[in-house]
C-alpha cells in the first residue's frame, strides 16, 4: 500500500474547524430555548398575578397551563378596602383543590415555610408561602378550606397562583445553567477538533517521510 493512500487528506482539519461552529450551533439553541422570554416572563413574579380568596370559604380557580403552583396564606392584605391584619403563622386550616372537568383531588403539598413570603409595603400586601400544588390538567378548579371545627371566623386571606420560588428558577437559574452547559459542548467540541488537528499533522509528517525515504530508496 502506498504513502498516499495512508496519509490522512486535508479534509479532516476542515472537520476539526466545523467541530466547534456545529458545537456552538447547539450551545445558542440550548441558551435560547432556556432564557425566558422577556419581559412577558417577569409577570409571573408579580404578586398581582395572585388570585385571592377569603376563607372560610370557596371559589373557583382557572389553572391556563400545567405546572408548579403555590398557595400563599396573606396575613397582611386588603380586599374591596377591607383591610386584614392577622399573625404571621397561618391558622390550621383543611382545604381541598378538586378538578371540576374530571372530579379528582389535587394534592397540596409541603408545610407552612416561613422563609418563603413576599411582602408590598405601596400594597399593603405580605404572604408566606402554606402549600404547593402541581397541576397537570389545565382547567377550573374548585379550591375551598374551612376551619376543623367549622367555626366562620376569623377571616382570613389565601391566596393562590405562580410559585414563585419555581418561576425564579425558570428565569434566574435555569438560563445559568445553560450557559455552562453550553459552555461545557463547546469545549469538549474543542478538545476533539484539537486532538484531530494534532493527530492528523503526525500522520502526514509520517506519511511525508515515508514518502520522502521510499523515493530516494
Amino acid at each position: 500500500m502506498s504513502a498516499h493512500k495512508v496519509k490522512p487528506t486535508r479534509w479532516w482539519y476542515a472537520i476539526a474547524f466545523f467541530l466547534p461552529v456545529f458545537a456552538c450551533g447547539i450551545a445558542s439553541v440550548l441558551i435560547y430555548q432556556a432564557v425566558p422570554k422577556l419581559p412577558g416572563a417577569f409577570d409571573t413574579l408579580n404578586m398581582n398575578s395572585l388570585i385571592r380568596v377569603t376563607v372560610p370559604g370557596s371559589a373557583e380557580i382557572n389553572f391556563k397551563e400545567a405546572g408548579a403552583y403555590a398557595l400563599y396564606y396573606e396575613y397582611r392584605s386588603t380586599i374591596d378596602g377591607v383591610g386584614y391584619e392577622r399573625s404571621q403563622y397561618p391558622p390550621r386550616l383543611n382545604c381541598q383543590l378538586i378538578s371540576k372537568e374530571t372530579g379528582r383531588q389535587i394534592a397540596l403539598a409541603s408545610p407552612y415555610a416561613e422563609g418563603d413570603m413576599y411582602s408590598s409595603g405601596t400594597q399593603g400586601r405580605a404572604g408566606v408561602l402554606m402549600k404547593t400544588i402541581s397541576i397537570d390538567q389545565p382547567g377550573i378548579h374548585e379550591f375551598s378550606c374551612r376551619y376543623p371545627d367549622e367555626r366562620s371566623e376569623p377571616q382570613i386571606i389565601l391566596a393562590i397562583g405562580p410559585n414563585f420560588i419555581w418561576e425564579f428558577f425558570n428565569i434566574a437559574v435555569k438560563p445559568v445553567g445553560a450557559v455552562a452547559g453550553g459552555m461545557l459542548v463547546f469545549f469538549i467540541a474543542g478538545m476533539i477538533s484539537l486532538i484531530i488537528v494534532i493527530v492528523v499533522a503526525i500522520m502526514r509528517y509520517q506519511s511525508k517521510n515515508k514518502l520522502v525515504n521510499s523515493n530516494s530508496g
